[in-house]
Order: C-alpha cells, then sequence, then structure tokens
C-alpha cells in the first residue's frame, strides 16, 4: 500500500467517526438519566422491598404485580389518572384552538396576547397551585365567592367537594398547559398558504367550510402530536393534584402519581412503586402507538 493510501485512510475514518464523537457526550448523559433509573426501577420491581421488615431488597419475582391485580385502591386511582389524561388534553385543545385561530390574525394586540399567554406555561406549579387554592378558598378567594354568586360552590370550597373536586384541579391543569399547545397551533396555522383560502372561497365556500377543509386537516398532524406530549406529562402527574388537593377528599384526586408517592413515602414500599411505574410505562407506551397509529394522517 502506498504512502498516501494510509494517510488517506486515517483520515477519511476520522471525519466519518467526528459527528459520532461530537454527540457522545449528550448520549451518555441521556443515558444516565433515562436508562440508568428505568433499568434500576426495572429491576426493583420484581424485589420484595418493605422497609420495616427488609432493609434491603430481597427478590421477590413477581409478588409486586400480583399485588397490583388485587390492589382496588390502585385501580380506582387508575381510572382517575385517565380522565385527569384525557380531561386535562381536551381543555387544552378546546381552549388552544379558539385562541390559536384568533391570534393567527397579524395584529398588534394578536402579537402582545401571544406573548402574555405564555404566563401559565412558565409558572412554576407551587405557585400555580397555592394561588388556585387561594382564589378558590371559602373565606377570602374571590373565584369562590363568585361561584357562590352563581350557585355553584356553597359555604365550602369546591376542592372539598368529593364530586366536583378532580374536575376543577383537571381544568386548572388544562388551562396550565393550553399556551404549549396555542403556541404550536398557531405555528401550523401560519404554514398554511393563502392561496387555498383563497381558491376556496372563490368556490363559494363560507368560513365554516373553509376550516373544515383547509383549517383543520392542516393542524390535525400537530393537535396529535402535540396532545400526545401533554397527555404523557399528565399521565405522569403528581405535583399539582397534591398540592390543591393532597390526593383528596376522600381519594377523589388521588391518580396514579400519588398512589405512587404514599407507596413509597407513607407504606415504605418502594418495590410496589417501582412495579407501579413499569405498568405505566407499558400501557402509556401501548397508548401512545396506538394514537400514533390511528390517528395520525399520512
Amino acid at each position: 500500500m502506498s504512502t498516501t493510501a494510509q494517510v488517506h485512510v486515517p483520515r477519511a475514518f476520522g471525519k466519518a467517526a467526528l459527528p459520532y464523537a461530537l454527540v457522545a457526550p449528550a448520549i451518555l448523559v441521556a443515558l444516565g438519566i433515562a436508562v440508568l433509573p428505568l433499568l434500576y426501577a426495572l429491576w426493583l420491581s420484581f424485589q420484595d422491598w418493605y422497609l420495616l421488615r427488609n432493609p434491603q431488597p430481597v427478590w421477590g419475582g413477581l409478588v409486586n404485580f400480583q399485588a397490583l391485580l388485587t390492589d382496588g385502591a390502585l385501580w380506582r386511582a387508575f381510572w382517575r389518572t385517565w380522565i385527569w389524561t384525557l380531561g386535562t388534553v381536551a381543555v387544552e385543545i378546546g381552549l388552544a384552538l379558539p385562541l390559536a385561530l384568533l391570534l393567527n390574525r397579524d395584529t398588534t394586540v394578536a402579537r402582545l396576547a401571544s406573548a402574555l399567554i405564555l404566563l401559565p406555561w412558565v409558572m412554576p406549579f407551587i405557585v400555580l397551585g397555592y394561588g388556585w387554592r387561594f382564589l378558590l378558598d371559602s373565606e377570602v378567594g374571590a373565584l369562590h365567592a363568585l361561584l357562590q354568586f352563581f350557585g355553584i360552590a356553597g359555604n365550602s370550597s369546591i376542592l372539598n367537594d368529593p364530586n366536583l373536586a378532580l374536575a376543577v384541579i383537571t381544568f386548572i391543569s388544562g388551562w396550565k398547559g393550553m399556551p404549549f399547545m396555542v403556541l404550536a397551533l398557531l405555528a401550523a396555522l401560519k404554514s398554511i398558504p393563502d392561496e387555498l383560502y383563497e381558491a376556496a372561497a372563490i368556490d363559494g365556500a363560507g368560513p365554516w367550510q373553509r376550516f373544515v377543509s383547509i383549517t383543520l386537516p392542516s393542524i390535525q398532524n400537530t393537535m396529535l402530536i402535540i396532545g400526545l406530549v401533554l397527555g404523557i406529562l399528565a399521565f405522569y402527574s403528581f405535583d399539582l393534584p397534591w398540592i390543591m388537593a393532597r390526593g383528596g377528599p376522600q381519594d377523589a384526586t388521588t391518580i396514579l402519581g400519588i398512589t405512587m408517592f404514599k407507596a413509597v413515602f407513607t407504606d415504605l414500599r418502594p418495590a410496589y412503586a417501582a412495579a407501579i411505574s413499569v405498568v405505566m410505562l407499558v400501557i402509556l407506551a401501548a397508548a401512545s402507538f396506538l394514537t400514533l397509529k390511528l390517528g395520525r394522517r399520512p
């Protein structure tokens, strides 16, 4: 082999390997943050670890998963979590779609509102939760007084009503996630060519027909993907229901995130909590796959 060939081979190899070397640190960080905890949770879910009985985990096989099947409180929390997740996404879409359509107009007010609408999204959960608790407080809450005036609330806060607490906190959760959906839909709306609307108007299509035939199909994929992302975040929620109601009243707002928290810090069963997290991951992965498979347009 000539000297020239010997020089070109290492240079070509180094040039090809450079992109992989540049992304390697990010991949290692992602593995450390996501994959390793996942593997640990999977391993822990097969252990028998009750802190008052065993100082260290011992192999338990399927004991935790067998306990899941007979845990009535867990199943009730499971259905509440789906109500919470689907309700949150429904509120986000229901609020975001009309707002995105209004903000799509190129006006000074629309540009200012586009910036202000981010406030719920960037607000920390602790501030948001206690702020809404104050508004709904039965003694000093302005929103409670308004609801009481219209006969919706009684002398006690609606957060103390087992029939209303979950619905109220679900609406607040959707309100917080709404800005992210608004911005995504707004970007999708601005990518629709104006020529499509002009051609439809020439053909005699009214505003509703243009919305159904042009706007909705054009933003459907965006709505699906962003709704799926926000739904995943809602499915794993813990902070807002815990801050506002501690899972009550009468476990009315106890979702799976709170159930796992109580399994570790109240019942002292971290292995059982790990088994719940593994089942949640499997269910959510299957639901996400079916959603993308059935709902996304080609």
